[in-house]
């Protein structure tokens, strides 16, 4: 039988990518190279807002699977749901989560109440207009509602207080343009559970916590932009991942898989996906992102957590594939 032939769809070409399309792109050219190693042919092309030049290109390549690697569509994030809306209404496989699954965990207002609805623990929430000024005892983040990647975060968006947090995601506003949900902080630990699907479901992959190194009583420990981006920053020297933890971390490392595993169901994922954790002085862990169709570049989460499964990058890209082709 013959491998498939795959289209890896990137997003759309730009004058001026955003630096998580950049690496998108580069991410792209690895996955390639897996298909190499694989013997699967293969050919990259930019999606296209445009549903008749989509199907136009589409045609063209004629694959057998699509590959979907798009993480924003005319430069927002918000809309990164619609290629795979384009690709079911041609009814081909392709890989990674569903359009309502990548729709629901992208918006992070949406995902908290699919969370609250699967009585998953996950911090307590608000708006610029629903969050309560006067709650001056806890302190909140303010993150991007539909943008990833650590968008715009630095240590402002940490604020004491709730009247500081609404004033920090005011200002965001209007230097944005976009809207911003305000979420409890919570002091402690952060985890990440990356899965991979299988034929008899999901599998959760070795758990990873993110450890920040000589922050310092001045410096929330938090994965910021320059923690992703900025290689010269002291943020990305210090924020390091590991995944050999004491024995007393046993019961919590499985209570994240548990945990993870429940909420790929919760939000119908396929593929891969990863779900990020806080977790506090008590050990009590608690969802703070969903992440469907994460990074799959060599040195992210995803691909680090399989390598400590045993699992070779064209493996993962295999099994992926593979998943493609069983959904229903």
């Amino acid at each position: 039988m013959a491998p498939p032939r795959i289209l890896i769809l990137i997003p759309e070409l730009k004058e001026i990518e955003p630096d998580d399309n950049l690496a998108t792109i580069s991410t792209a050219r690895e996955v390639a190279r897996h298909y190499d190693r694989l013997g699967y042919p293969h050919e990259m092309r930019h999606f296209d807002y445009m549903p008749s030049e989509f199907r136009r290109i589409v045609g063209e390549v004629a694959p057998d699977c699509i590959f979907n690697l798009v993480e924003s569509v005319s430069g927002t994030s918000r809309l990164l749901h619609v290629p795979p809306i384009y690709i079911e209404e041609m009814n081909l496989p392709y890989t990674g989560s569903p359009s309502h699954g990548l729709e629901l965990s992208n918006d992070k207002v949406l995902a908290k109440k699919i969370l609250n609805w699967l009585a998953v623990p996950t911090p307590a929430w608000g708006t610029i207009r629903t969050l309560d000024a006067a709650d001056t005892a806890r302190t909140w983040i303010v993150k991007a509602r539909h943008e990833h990647a650590s968008f715009a975060i630095t240590q402002r968006n940490v604020c004491r207080g709730a009247a500081q947090a609404v004033d920090v995601a005011r200002l965001l506003t209007s230097e944005h343009r976009i809207p911003w949900l305000i979420e409890e902080f919570i002091p402690g630990r952060e985890f990440n559970v990356s899965m991979v699907e299988t034929p008899e479901g999901p599998r959760a992959l070795p758990v990873a916590e993110i450890v920040f190194e000589n922050y310092g009583p001045d410096l929330y420990n938090i994965v910021d932009y320059n923690a992703k981006w900025n290689e010269q920053s002291f943020e990305y020297r210090n924020t390091v991942r590991r995944y050999d933890f004491a024995p007393a971390d046993t019961a919590l490392l499985a209570s994240l898989q548990e945990i993870a595993l429940k909420t790929w169901h919760g939000f119908d994922m396929r593929g891969w996906a990863r779900v990020d954790f806080r977790v506090d002085a008590a050990g009590n862990p608690y969802v703070v992102d969903v992440n469907a169709n994460p990074d799959l570049s060599l040195d992210a989460g995803f691909m680090a957590a399989a390598g400590r499964a045993g699992i070779a990058p064209e493996a993962a890209i295999r099994m992926i594939t593979d998943a493609a082709f069983r959904a229903e």
